[in-house]
């Protein structure tokens, strides 16, 4: 009896505190509300792969991108920045306290013309990332989150971690 108690007390210890691992980190702003409003109007391939990430944001997570023209509060622009470092870049353009009420994607075709479709939607999936309020998630390493800070990165398309952090988000 004494060894079935022990055997309890020491499994109730072990999964009492156990909690899932979250890698996911917060960019600490969000939209008002889970439907988000985009444009992915650049041109060619550009344009597919933006609404290939915005269909892997929305079938996976409790994220909603719907498109909104001209007007959209997501707005994309691929463009040859020059040699900045970056390949992409979104800037919240309209905060409101934590609220985001505008966010800006800038795709550099300096390095994305050089890409393949696979690697420009990743570049643009995790700008997408970063309009939803997701930052940047390097302890997974490369493979680990398209939310990886990097064009090293070896996913394109959101992993569980990443979109367990936007689902945080928006519950």
């Amino acid at each position: 009896m004494l060894k079935r108690i022990t055997v309890i007390t020491l499994a109730l210890l072990a999964f009492g505190s156990w909690s899932p691992a979250m890698a996911y980190v917060l960019w600490g702003y969000k939209w008002a509300s889970s439907t988000i409003s985009y444009e992915c109007d650049m041109y060619g391939d550009y344009t597919t792969q933006c609404n290939n990430g915005k269909n892997d944001w929305n079938s996976r997570t409790r994220a909603n991108y719907v498109y909104g023209g001209s007007t959209a509060g997501v707005r994309t622009n691929a463009a040859n920045y020059g040699n900045t470092g970056w390949s992409g870049l979104c800037s919240l353009a309209q905060v409101s306290g934590n609220t985001i009420r505008r966010a800006d994607i800038s795709i550099n075709t300096l390095y994305t013309d050089g890409y393949s479709s696979a690697q420009r939607k990743g570049v643009i999936t995790h700008e997408l990332g970063h309009a939803l309020g997701l930052s940047h998630e390097d302890r997974l390493g490369p493979g680990g989150a398209v939310m990886y800070s990097n064009d090293g990165r070896t996913v394109y398309s959101p992993t569980q971690d990443d979109i367990n952090g936007v689902n945080a988000i928006y519950r």
